[in-house]
């Protein structure tokens, strides 16, 4: 009796854990974090997310993900972790989905951040965004996404576009400096057109 009592305690827990899935409260009650850029505040949030909603594939937990690498970056720009804690972090999602805010394509041309932007890297046409903290004094995060389809960027220019793939590999700046803190390298990368609202 006791051995089914620990086999059905160890299914409960296992399924509390593991057999949830993010839902858009969830997924809201980060977001006044991130606008505050309280970025613990919103790293604990997601991590606990994350860690209760393992088996959770949605687009929604992809959200969650990123905001959490995202907020870790911000941490390490506030002095509250290392470049070496964040990379740590960050590697527990490779391989795992991860979907972006959505963005303003512009043209190659333009030097602008927090927009998405096409750039040829090693002879292959790739997606750019470049993600800083409000008063733009810190990149939090690089991010470049090979795409899976065939993308036409003259398509998209001038529209706010959700980029958003499996995070392939993670780099953070090697002098550990602050003006950039990562690299986030996405693969079978997906851009949709987030319709107005």
């Amino acid at each position: 009796m006791k051995y089914i009592l620990t086999l059905l305690l160890h299914f409960v827990v296992t399924t509390t854990s593991y057999g949830q899935i993010i839902t858009y409260d969830d997924f809201k009650s980060v977001i006044p974090f991130v606008q505050k850029e309280d970025f613990k505040a919103a790293f604990e949030k997601t991590s606990e997310l994350l860690n209760s909603t393992q088996n959770d594939s949605s687009d929604l937990r992809g959200i969650v993900t990123y905001m959490n690498i995202f907020s870790a970056a911000g941490m390490v720009t506030l002095d509250q972790m290392t470049h070496a804690d964040f990379l740590k972090n960050a590697n527990n999602y490779i391989g795992q989905r991860l979907v972006m805010s959505a963005h303003l394509c512009v043209d190659s041309s333009s030097q602008a951040t927090n927009s998405l932007q096409f750039v040829t890297i090693d002879g292959q046409m790739q997606g750019l965004t470049i993600t800083n903290n409000r008063i733009r004094t810190n990149i939090l995060c690089f991010e470049y996404f090979k795409y899976k389809d065939v993308i036409n960027p003259s398509e998209l220019i001038g529209k706010n576009i959700r980029c958003g793939g499996t995070l392939e590999k993670v780099e953070v700046n090697p002098n550990n400096s602050k003006i950039w803190i990562s690299r986030l390298n996405i693969t079978n990368a997906f851009a949709r057109e987030m319709s107005p609202r």
